[in-house]
């Protein structure tokens, strides 16, 4: 009998190849856009705040325990040398892209365990002379290699920008942490892939442990408990103090930790069946809700937790951004880069008081975050306009439009929900800045009716993003891609437009930038400009009714 450590992991580098040839546009994808989301912030922070001053003066008002438990303590405020601009980025920036890189490995872990699972490939696969943990060990090997590629070039990005203050040392100690941490995360998602039943289990576990460990860390954090704070790995993460000190021992217990939850994800994965999970999944109900006999109750019992989830921390965001408003005209009042960036000509304030400047300061940073706010609203809309997209992909559609509900209807109920959905984000991002203004500023400046308004305002440019999004699903479903091409050429278009003389025609592209940019604290309906929010809704009814309209007359999995 073969032991562990050779039949076991029979062929496991095979199937690694070619889970890295089936994944490599994901993974692509992924670490292009982490990397030069690092990397290219950098300078921007630096420029921003250019010298020690302006750097202590913005943590003196980041230090507080709200905004800590965010994003976890800034080193370096002491340092003999002086504050550098790296442990400002640091601060701000790891806790952040930590969460996206523990997501990035969390789709991949459950797609390549529990999802090939459950689509009957890994059966497939133990057919042929592979070991028991070859899939498993394969996935972990993977991953690995898809986290040392991030961390390096990540490390290696943020050195060759050249900024003062983020030396080349501690840049690699950042993309070491991030490639640690993405990786232990992994193991993390690998575990409960043994426990669940289902990859939506296994997805759901993971994401709640995740949100558990930034809260635990938050805890930690805001309370100045490092033990605590240390029990999640973003803690330990933190704990680095990257561009400071440099600490390589939080990094040595990651790795640690790492080997023993993988250990435990094989240990676990040797005495379980296929298809199963030690946590069985409820037995199902003898007979269907009422709500579950039409389309859109299907489309909202599918949806609701995610959709969910997103409003919840839509409201949170906003709240954190409601918590500084007060003390917004300090920091901001100082840096033209970052009036430049909000659309604040600085030779305005130059002739104005101090308490006009602090009025003008935060009309036009609500302008832009309810605009910054609106663009990070329009993903869930989409994810929802294009489920009928996922359901067709993991063959769960054609069971439902083979029976006696037509495609119109059933995809009715998805597009609906994305609607609705897009109105309760912009109303739950209004209030979650209005309640914590208003409970932290003795006078709040922002009359939550007017506030809900400016926000209201940008549905038109949102409902044409959810159109275009029917649209392609109806007409070309193998380019949905294209879908999250339009919205990021949208979303590059409305952070730079104001900073870059671009072409007007490239500029009228974007649904956003036909919205009147008012005031949020003054906003004047009477003199709004209609027709342009009009010309909006039109396009976005139009297209919504050509995607349905070609969803109906194609074949499933294929275009016209």
């Amino acid at each position: 009998m073969r032991n562990m450590f050779t039949g076991n992991f029979e062929n496991s580098v095979n199937l690694m190849r070619s889970m890295l040839k089936r994944d490599k546009m994901y993974i692509i994808i992924w670490v292009v856009l982490l990397v030069a989301f690092s990397a290219l912030l950098a300078p921007g922070v630096n420029a921003m705040f250019p010298d020690e001053e302006a750097r202590l003066t913005v943590v003196q008002i980041y230090d507080n325990p709200l905004m800590i438990s965010m994003m976890g303590p800034i080193y370096g405020k002491d340092a003999p040398g002086g504050f550098p601009a790296g442990a400002m980025y640091s601060g701000f920036m790891l806790v952040w892209v930590i969460l996206a890189v523990s997501v990035m490995n969390l789709f991949y872990v459950v797609r390549n365990t529990r999802g090939d699972e459950e689509r009957g490939r890994a059966e497939v696969v133990r057919s042929l002379p592979v070991g028991r943990l070859a899939n498993l060990n394969a996935t972990m090997l993977s991953a690995l290699i898809m986290n040392t590629a991030l961390g390096l070039f990540t490390g290696l990005g943020i050195a060759v920008m050249g900024v003062e203050g983020i030396g080349f040392g501690g840049s690699m100690l950042y993309g070491l942490v991030l490639g640690l941490s993405g990786q232990i995360f992994a193991a993390i998602t690998a575990v409960f892939c043994q426990l669940s039943a289902s990859p939506s289990g296994a997805a759901s576990l993971s994401g709640i442990t995740l949100g558990a460990l930034y809260m635990v860390r938050g805890a930690g954090d805001s309370a100045g408990n490092d033990f605590l704070a240390c029990l999640s790995p973003m803690g330990l993460a933190s704990r680095s103090q990257i561009y400071v000190e440099n600490y390589i021992w939080p990094s040595l217990v990651i790795i640690l930790l790492t080997v023993i939850i993988t250990a435990l994800a094989f240990r676990l994965n040797t005495i379980r069946d296929l298809g199963q999970g030690f946590i069985a999944a409820k037995p199902g109900r003898a007979e269907a809700k009422k709500s579950m006999l039409s389309p859109f109750g299907l489309s909202w019992r599918l949806l609701r937790t995610g959709l969910i989830a997103w409003v919840i921390i839509m409201f949170m965001t906003a709240a954190s951004y409601g918590s500084v408003l007060g003390d917004l005209p300090k920091f901001i009042g100082d840096s033209p880069e970052y009036l430049q960036v909000i659309g604040i000509p600085e030779a305005m304030l130059d002739v104005m008081s101090d308490d006009a400047k602090a009025e003008i300061i935060v009309t036009y940073f609500m302008a832009f975050i309810s605009m910054m706010m609106t663009l990070v609203c329009i993903v869930p809309a989409i994810l929802a306009a294009m489920k009928p997209r996922s359901e067709e992909r993991e063959g769960r559609a054609e069971h439902i439009i083979a029976r006696v509900v037509s495609r119109w209807k059933y995809m009715c109920g998805f597009v609906t929900l994305a609607f609705i959905l897009s109105v309760i984000m912009q109303f739950a991002v209004a209030f979650g800045l209005y309640s914590v203004t208003e409970s932290i500023l003795e006078t709040n400046p922002i009359v939550f009716s007017e506030l809900l308004k400016a926000y209201l305002v940008y549905l038109p440019a949102v409902w044409v993003m959810i159109g275009f999004a029917v649209f392609i699903t109806g007409l070309l479903p193998k380019a949905s891609s294209a879908v999250w091409g339009f919205y990021g050429f949208v979303a590059f278009l409305s952070f730079i437009g104001g900073m870059v003389d671009l072409p007007e025609v490239i500029k009228g592209i974007s649904p956003m930038h036909h919205i009147p940019q008012l005031s949020p604290t003054q906003l004047p309906l009477g003199e709004l400009s209609y027709p342009p929010l009009i010309i909006l809704t039109v396009i976005a009814a139009v297209l919504t009714v050509a995607g349905f309209y070609f969803y109906g007359k194609r074949d499933t999995l294929t275009g016209m």
